[in-house]
C-alpha cells in the first residue's frame, strides 16, 4: 500500500470568505444574510461562518494571557475541583467538607455570613469548620457577607495556631466590599474603610503568602440576578479597577494589589458564548493591569468559575445535572484554575451528601475519562471562539467605559445605575422564557406533572437582614429564569392537595391521528407547563361527538386542536355547543389569521400557539378556572 501522503487541502483552491457570502446569498434566493444570524446575549450576533483572523492570540502562559496563564494549561496537573459551601448547620458544613475531601474534592470555598451561608462567629467557630482541612496541602476560600476583613484574620488565626506557615496557605480570603454591598445592601465602615482595613494585610500577605489572595471580585450577585455575559464580565473589569484605585489609595501599588486579586464568575447556559467570556476576562484584566503599570506577571487573572444559579430548576431538578455538566465544561474548556459544580439540588435548599457527589464526580469523570486536563487550550484555533472572545471583549470594554464615565462600579452601584440595567435585562429575558423562544427543559418544554419531588430541607436563615442606609444601595434581587412557570406549577399543586385534583383541560383533537397528533401534543406540553392536566380524546366524527365526551370528562376549559382545514368548518359549531354544555373557557390551538373576528364572535376565549406569551395564557387560564 502507498504511503504517500495525501494534501487534501492543495488540491482545493482557496475561497475568500467574500465568495462564501456571494454562494450563500444565491442559496438564499432572496432571503435576507440576518435570518442565518441568531442574537446571543449582551447585543452581540452569531454568525453562520467565521474565517481566520487576521492575528491569532499569543499562546498560552503569554500575556493577555487568552488562552491561560499557563503554557501547559491543565495538562500540568489539572483544575482544582472545588466545592462550595452555604450550609447554615455548622456541624453539618464541617462534616460535608470532610466528606467531600476524602472523596475527591481539591479545594473548598466557604460562603459565609448569618443570612445566607455559614454562620462563622469566632476563631473557635472557624476552628470547628476547618477541622478536617490539612491548609497546607488544601486551598481554602472566603466569600463572606459582612466584616470581610475579620473573616480573613479568622482563617490566618486558625493556621497560626495550627502550625500552619502563611507561606504554606493558598486561595483566597474574601476581601470584595463592592461584592457584599451588590449582594446585601449593606457595608458598615463603606469601601474606602475596607480598603484602609485591607491595605496592612494586602501588603503583609504579598511577600509571606504568596499562593494567598486577599482580594476577591465575585460576580455572583450580578449573575444570579440576571446580568448578561457582557454585563458580567464588565462588571467584574469594573470592580478589579475600582480595587486597584482603592488600594493604591492605601497605600498599596497596583503591581501589589493585582496579585491579590482571585476573580469568581458565574458561568451560565450558553455554551461557546460562556468559554468566550472567561477568556475575554483574562484579555481585559491583562490590558487593565498593563495600563496601571503591572509586570505581565501580574496581569495574570487567577479566575474561578461556578456554575450558574440562575439556570437551575426546582422542577424536574435531575435536567440540573445536565445544565451544571454543561457548564463545568464549558469552565475547563475556558481554562478556569478552579470550577465548582453546584449540586443539582441547590434551589430546593441545603443539598444532600448525593447532591454533592454527583456534582463532585462531574468533574471527576470530565478530567479522568474525558482527559479534558490532556489538552492544554482546547479553545485555542477555533475561528468561531477567537472571534467571539474578541466581541465580547470588545463589548464589555464598552460597557467598562461607560460605568467609568458614571465614575465607578461604586458608584453606578449605590446610584441604582446596576439595578437600573438588570431590569431591562431582565425584562428581555422574562420574555424569551415567557414566550418559550428561551425553552427549559422539564418546566416550560416537556414538563412532567406526575414527577415525585425531590425534598430537601429549607436554609434557615437567621432573620439578619441587610441595611439599604449603611452602604447607600439596595441589594440585588437573585431570580432563576425558571421561576414564572414554577409559580403556575405551584398553584396547581396547591390546587391538588386541596380539591383532589389538578385543574384540567379537555383536549378536542379533529381529524385523523396523523393530522392532529404533531399539535395536540404541542398543547398538551404546553398546558402542562401551566400546571394544567390534559384530558385527550382523538378523532371526532362530528361535534355532538366531541361535546359529549367533553361533558364526560369534567372539565371547565376545552382546547380545539386539529389541521388548519378542519377550523373554518369545526370551530364556530362546536365552540357554541362547548359554551352551551358548561364550557367556562374555549381555546384553540393554532393562529387563527383571518378567522379570528369570526372565531371570536363564536365563543372562543383565546388562542395558543408557538411565539405567544404562553406564561400569560396559562396564567389568564388558571384565573378562569379558580386557582389561586
Amino acid at each position: 500500500m502507498s504511503q504517500v501522503p495525501l494534501h487534501i487541502a492543495t488540491e482545493f483552491p482557496a475561497r475568500s470568505l467574500e465568495e462564501w457570502r456571494r454562494l450563500v446569498d444565491k442559496d438564499l434566493k432572496g432571503k435576507p444574510f440576518t435570518s442565518l444570524q441568531s442574537p446571543l446575549d449582551g447585543g452581540l450576533t452569531l454568525q453562520p461562518l467565521y474565517a481566520s483572523q487576521d492575528a491569532a492570540p499569543p499562546p498560552p502562559g503569554v500575556a493577555p494571557y487568552v488562552r491561560g496563564t499557563h503554557a501547559l494549561g491543565h495538562t500540568e496537573g489539572g483544575w482544582l475541583v472545588c466545592q462550595e459551601y452555604a450550609e447554615p448547620d455548622l456541624a453539618v458544613a464541617a462534616e460535608a467538607i470532610r466528606n467531600d475531601l476524602e472523596r475527591g474534592t481539591l479545594a473548598v470555598w466557604l460562603c459565609l455570613g448569618p443570612a445566607r451561608g455559614i454562620p462563622v462567629k469566632d476563631e473557635a467557630t472557624m476552628e470547628r469548620l476547618l477541622s478536617s482541612v490539612l491548609l497546607a496541602r488544601t486551598p481554602v476560600h472566603l466569600e463572606s457577607e459582612s466584616a470581610p476583613v475579620s473573616m480573613a484574620s479568622l482563617l490566618l488565626g486558625v493556621a497560626t495556631k495550627a502550625g500552619v506557615s502563611h507561606k504554606a496557605l493558598s486561595g483566597s480570603l474574601g476581601i470584595d466590599p463592592l461584592g457584599i454591598l451588590a449582594r446585601t445592601g449593606a457595608l458598615p465602615g463603606g469601601v474606602d474603610g475596607t480598603f484602609t482595613e485591607a491595605a496592612p494585610l494586602v501588603i503583609s500577605l504579598s511577600g509571606r503568602a504568596p499562593e494567598l489572595r486577599a482580594l476577591l471580585v465575585s460576580t455572583r450577585a450580578y449573575s444570579d440576578a440576571g446580568a448578561t455575559s457582557v454585563h458580567e464580565l464588565a462588571w467584574a473589569i469594573a470592580t478589579g479597577v475600582e480595587y486597584l484605585r482603592g488600594m493604591e489609595r492605601a497605600g498599596v501599588s497596583p503591581e501589589v494589589a493585582a496579585r491579590s486579586v482571585q476573580f469568581a464568575l458565574s458561568v451560565g447556559g450558553q455554551f461557546f458564548p460562556e468559554i468566550a467570556k472567561l477568556r475575554a476576562a483574562r484579555l481585559l484584566w491583562a490590558k487593565v493591569v498593563a495600563a496601571s503599570g503591572g509586570s505581565p506577571e501580574a496581569q495574570a487573572m487567577r479566575l474561578h468559575a461556578r456554575t450558574a444559579s440562575a439556570t437551575k430548576t426546582q422542577r424536574d431538578p435531575w435536567v440540573n445535572i445536565l445544565r451544571g455538566t454543561a457548564e463545568s465544561f464549558a469552565a475547563i474548556v475556558a481554562g478556569a484554575d478552579s470550577v465548582s459544580t453546584s449540586p443539582f439540588d441547590e434551589p430546593l435548599g441545603a443539598p444532600d451528601e448525593g447532591a454533592r457527589r454527583l456534582a463532585r464526580n462531574t468533574q471527576l469523570i470530565l478530567r479522568d475519562e474525558s482527559s479534558l486536563n490532556r489538552v492544554a487550550d482546547p479553545a485555542g484555533g477555533s475561528y468561531y471562539l477567537e472571534q467571539l472572545t474578541t466581541e465580547i471583549a470588545r463589548a464589555a470594554w464598552t460597557e467598562l467605559q461607560r460605568i467609568e464615565g458614571l465614575g465607578g462600579m461604586e458608584k453606578a452601584l449605590v446610584q441604582g445605575d446596576i439595578a437600573r440595567v438588570l431590569t431591562e435585562t431582565r425584562a428581555a429575558r422574562d420574555k424569551a422564557v415567557r414566550t418559550r423562544k428561551q425553552p427549559i427543559v422539564g418546566v416550560s418544554e416537556f414538563p412532567f406533572l406526575g414527577e415525585t419531588p425531590v425534598k430537601r430541607e429549607a436554609r434557615k436563615a437567621s432573620g439578619v437582614e441587610a441595611s439599604a442606609e449603611a452602604g447607600k444601595s439596595v441589594a440585588l434581587k437573585p431570580s432563576r429564569i425558571s421561576e414564572p412557570f414554577e409559580l403556575l406549577r405551584d398553584a396547581s399543586d396547591r390546587t391538588l392537595a386541596a380539591k383532589g385534583q389538578r385543574p384540567a383541560a379537555f383536549l378536542a383533537s379533529l381529524g385523523a391521528v396523523a393530522e392532529h397528533t404533531t399539535r395536540s401534543m404541542w398543547v398538551v406540553n404546553a398546558l402542562a407547563a401551566g400546571g394544567i392536566e390534559s384530558r385527550e380524546k382523538h378523532g371526532f366524527a362530528d361535534p355532538a361527538a366531541a361535546v359529549a365526551a367533553f361533558v364526560e370528562s369534567g372539565a371547565a376549559l376545552a382546547v380545539i386542536s386539529g389541521p388548519d382545514a378542519m377550523y373554518p368548518e369545526w370551530v364556530p359549531a362546536l365552540t357554541s355547543q362547548l359554551k352551551a354544555r358548561g364550557a367556562r373557557v374555549v381555546a384553540v390551538a393554532g393562529r387563527p389569521g383571518d378567522n379570528e373576528a369570526a372565531f371570536r364572535a363564536a365563543g372562543v376565549d383565546l388562542f395558543i400557539y408557538a411565539g405567544a406569551d404562553l406564561f400569560s395564557l396559562l396564567s389568564s387560564l388558571q384565573t378562569q378556572l379558580g386557582v389561586a
